[in-house]
């Protein structure tokens, strides 16, 4: 089935398909992955919404169902818009956080182990993190590597200079 339009889904949820709503949505939509307020601001850049107004629409969107929210081990609360027809975040998936960069991914093929709780306790929720650094990060950080390297050993066959004139 297609994934509905931001609007669509913004009707089926009764709520007003607002141009700020829309825009916010379709941000999530396309993602593909969670997204901090503050990463989301950054892709809002240019248009009239103030991060009092996204956190506004961010509530909202959650209190319809149509995004959830992840909170990584900073403290950072994460965004991401699901398909149609979940109101959580699908599949039980961990998720994993760069503790470089911050940013966040679900890792869709990796599965959350069922847990026995005691008797009388009820799970209201799960959320499983993995701590790491991104693909980007580590490229960067071996690039870094390399050129400190590099730069070490021009350090060490430079020829020597006498500066005690």
């Amino acid at each position: 089935m297609a994934q509905k339009s931001s609007a669509e889904r913004l009707k089926k949820a009764n709520l007003s398909a607002t141009k700020h709503r829309v825009t916010v949505l379709n941000i999530l939509m396309e993602a593909g992955r969670p997204l901090s307020h503050l990463e989301i601001q950054d892709k809002l850049e240019g248009t009239k919404i103030d991060r009092v107004t996204l956190y506004r629409i961010l509530t909202l969107l959650k209190e319809a169902s149509l995004i959830h929210q992840v909170q990584g081990n900073d403290g950072v609360w994460r965004f991401c818009s699901h398909d149609d027809e979940s109101d959580h975040c699908p599949g039980g998936h961990p998720h994993f956080l760069c503790e470089s960069c911050g940013k966040m991914i679900c890792l869709t093929n990796a599965r959350m182990q069922h847990v026995q709780v005691p008797d009388g306790f009820a799970v209201t929720h799960k959320q499983m993190l993995i701590l790491g650094i991104c693909d980007s990060c580590c490229q960067k950080a071996e690039k870094i590597k390399d050129e400190n390297i590099s730069r070490e050993k021009r350090i060490k066959t430079a020829p020597y200079v006498n500066l005690n004139l």
